[in-house]
């Protein structure tokens, strides 16, 4: 969900749409001979959404609660519904196949510069998690609840130059990753595995993260590399996809999710097993809605608003708790608390997340510019 770099494509490749929004915080790639710079329209409406799902994940609407609790036999099944609707590691899920596609499609032909491409992901990532951890520390660090998808990626930005460099296909390598992440769950998710068999408690657990942040990133990456052979062939998808069948695909996504959950409290359905397998229809999903938003302009709100996705996300859960030592949640609370994580979200993009960016992106230039004076001369070797 982190990085937001404008994307790279060869001359023959096609063109963005123009209303496709490289961020105001990243200065412009330098470019080769015969390159154009390129946007993917949609991707931060839809990184806004994922993170908001994530924010409604994390506390209970006292409204769904009475609906749940309601005598009418209308509300309290639509409560039961609404309180399954949106699901946390879904999002995650979604975010790490996104890093994946963003991190490699403007490096498909290789990275230039390891200096360049560290300090822009590094950088950015880094200064606001450090100053949220530092503010959360009185509250007993609530972001811990997020961090630990952020660790994973920062693990992937880290290992990506020496998957690029490894001699083997983006599949091989994302076959391998599957077959290492089902091994960890046939083993030191073996609990998970004989509950579901069983269907009964064998030291079930049932999260996602439940292997601590030393293995989570391995079960998790598959995820990320479906995002990078996404990013392989995305150029290649040039069928139109109409209104009708995008919104039939999110329903379909929105209720696989939905079916997730569901099993995972009652069946012994972990999520571990559950979105490892469920990562394939998400990533198929991600790759209709970066087809369709080639042919239909996003809503331009949403994309302002998934400027400072990454910033709701990390920011929501100290949010919550300083509201909860100062508010109580209520039917009544429950919308400004919901308004006081956007708008402490946006402010903490502009004080601590934006400046980050501009300070990736310098010291990034800087690195880059040795790398692509060397790219140049051999470009241009009269």
């Amino acid at each position: 969900m982190l990085d937001k770099t404008p994307t790279t494509s060869q001359a023959t490749g096609e063109l963005a749409s123009k209303n496709a929004a490289s961020l105001p915080t990243d200065s412009a790639e330098q470019l080769l001979p015969g390159q154009k710079q390129r946007w993917f329209a949609g991707l931060d409406s839809i990184r806004f959404l994922l993170a908001f799902v994530v924010v409604l994940s994390h506390f209970q609407s006292p409204i769904t609660t009475s609906m749940r609790h309601s005598s009418s036999a209308y509300l309290r099944p639509l409560g039961m519904l609404v309180n399954v609707s949106c699901t946390g590691i879904a999002a995650v899920i979604a975010f790490f196949i996104i890093s994946g596609f963003v991190i490699h499609y403007p490096n498909k032909a290789g990275i230039s510069s390891k200096a360049s491409f560290y300090s822009k992901r590094l950088i950015r990532v880094l200064i606001p998690l450090v100053i949220i951890s530092l503010l959360g520390i009185p509250f007993g660090n609530p972001e811990k609840a997020v961090v630990w998808s952020l660790y994973c990626e920062l693990i992937y930005y880290i290992i990506y130059p020496a998957l690029v460099a490894a001699p083997t296909s983006w599949r091989t390598k994302l076959l391998v990753s599957f077959a290492v992440s089902g091994l960890l769950i046939l083993t030191v998710g073996l609990h998970e595995v004989l509950s579901l068999l069983t269907q009964s408690d064998r030291n079930y657990h049932g999260e996602f993260w439940q292997f601590g942040i030393g293995l989570t990133w391995i079960i998790g990456l598959p995820c990320w590399l479906l995002g990078v052979n996404l990013a392989e062939r995305i150029d290649n998808q040039r069928q139109a996809v109409s209104t009708k069948r995008i919104l039939l695909i999110r329903a379909a996504i929105i209720s696989l999710t939905i079916g997730a959950q569901i099993a995972k409290f009652h069946f012994y359905f972990s999520y571990i097993i559950a979105f490892t397998l469920l990562a394939f229809p998400i990533m198929k999903w991600l790759e209709i809605e970066i087809v369709y938003y080639k042919s239909n302009a996003p809503l331009p709100f949403l994309e302002k608003w998934g400027k400072f996705s990454y910033s709701l996300y990390l920011c929501h859960p100290l949010i919550l708790a300083v509201l909860a030592v100062t508010l109580p949640l209520t039917s009544y609370t429950y919308f400004p608390y919901l308004f006081s994580c956007l708008a402490f979200s946006y402010g903490f993009y502009l004080i601590l997340e934006k400046p980050a960016h501009l300070l990736a992106a310098r010291m990034s230039m800087r690195f880059s510019k040795p790398a692509l004076s060397r790219q140049l001369i051999q470009a241009n070797p009269s």
